[in-house]
Order: structure tokens, then sequence, then C-alpha cells
């Protein structure tokens, strides 16, 4: 996992004030930006059932699969066995390939981040 940066930003929290981690990589950098563009509008909240990374348990499935998988279904749309939907590309049309994979990356590494070594919640 990338190293975490120990920076919380108080005015970027969402889904009951949790932070949103703010990775010293890159990529996740990217991805984490893109999110809170479009991502966290539903994924910060639970809206339309959205998994919220900052609860794992809500994502423990999700970040066992295939990256790719997770790609498909943020750049294609998907609609879940539990009847939620994500949309195509987040509902942003405008997102290239690129940007809908960084913001996947970003939301897999937070998801990680909140799950302890014992796999509980933080």
């Amino acid at each position: 996992m990338a190293a975490v940066v120990v920076l919380f930003a108080a005015a970027t929290a969402g889904a009951g004030s949790l932070p949103y981690v703010e990775f010293s990589d890159e990529h996740l950098y990217f991805g984490r930006i893109v999110w809170l563009g479009t991502c966290e509008n539903c994924h910060g909240y639970g809206v339309a059932d959205a998994p919220i990374p900052m609860k794992p348990n809500e994502w423990r499935h999700r970040v066992s699969k295939q990256r790719e998988i997770l790609y498909d279904h943020a750049i294609n749309g998907f609609f879940g066995p539990d009847d939620s939907y994500m949309p195509e590309r987040g509902g942003n049309t405008a997102l290239s390939d690129a940007e809908v994979k960084a913001a996947v990356d970003y939301m897999v590494e937070l998801a990680k981040f909140y799950i302890d070594e014992t796999g509980e919640e933080k």
C-alpha cells in the first residue's frame, strides 16, 4: 500500500466526518481529486446504495475482486445483485478511462486503509 501522508483534511470530511485520507502516491492523489469531484457525491454518503469506502465492510468483497472488474463496472456502469446501480463513469461522461481508474484505485486504497490487520473497521 502507498505510504499514507498523515494529513486529514477536515474541510473534505464526509460520511459521518471520517477523513478522506491523502496518500503520498501521485496516482492516488490524482484519484482523490477525481473522487472528490465526482464520486464523493454518492460514495461519500451512500446515495443510491453506493458503497462508502470508509466503511470497509461495504467494500470487503469489492477489494478482493480483480481491479479490471472494478474498472469495467465504473467505466461502463453496473447493476449490482442487491439492486444497487453504478452509473457509467459515475454519471460524469467527461471523465476519461484513466481518471475513472484513478478514482477506483483511490477508493480501494481508502477502503483498505480503514481495515486494520484483523480485518475490522478502524
